[in-house]
């Protein structure tokens, strides 16, 4: 191989290479968290930042959450609450495979403070959002698109409020994606 086609070859490698770099750099899931085990066992205890107990109704209005999954896969969920009445925000334990119906987020109450919002994904990395709107009528999970052939697994977050809050009569949607 010419000296010229070599050096071309090694600036292309070079120039991949520190892209992938920045990119991954710039990943929003890899901020303050340290990267899992592989497992394919619900882990134990979930991450959850910040989480302030039930008890002292603190509004947060934000949390970022590391969800329990079935797979060794990293899956985050960042919540805002335009209601700022969020007082904690957890990852639920979830089953084996998928417990409801796929493109559907179930909302259900725990206690008359605490949802249980579950939903499916994909055996894939993937740095959900939740968005609360201000009257905490509407609830949507937006989740990036996962591609290919695979069985969908649960996700569970477990939401407390400082005022009790009806499962049944809110609005839930789950979007695949920021396209609409």
């Amino acid at each position: 191989m010419p000296l010229s086609r070599r050096a071309s070859s090694l600036m292309v490698l070079v120039t991949l290479i520190a892209g992938l770099a920045a990119c991954t750099a710039t990943d929003p899931r890899l901020e303050d968290e340290a990267t899992p085990a592989p497992t394919l066992a619900p882990t134990a205890a979930p991450a959850a930042t910040p989480t302030v107990p039930a008890a002292s109704a603190t509004a947060i209005g934000s949390a970022h959450v590391a969800l329990i999954i079935a797979t060794p896969n990293a899956v985050t969920i960042d919540v805002t609450d335009a209601s700022a009445t969020l007082t904690g925000a957890a990852s639920g334990t979830p089953g084996d495979g998928a417990s409801v119906e796929a493109d559907k987020l179930v909302a259900a109450n725990i206690t008359p403070t605490t949802l249980r919002l579950t939903w499916v994904g994909g055996p894939c990395d993937s740095a959900n959002k939740l968005l609360i709107d201000s009257g905490r009528h509407r609830l949507v999970v937006v989740q990036p698109e996962c591609h290919g052939d695979a069985i969908a697994t649960d996700r569970v977050l477990d939401l407390e409020f400082a005022t009790p809050i009806t499962a049944s009569e809110l609005e839930t949607f789950l979007q695949d994606g920021l396209d609409t």
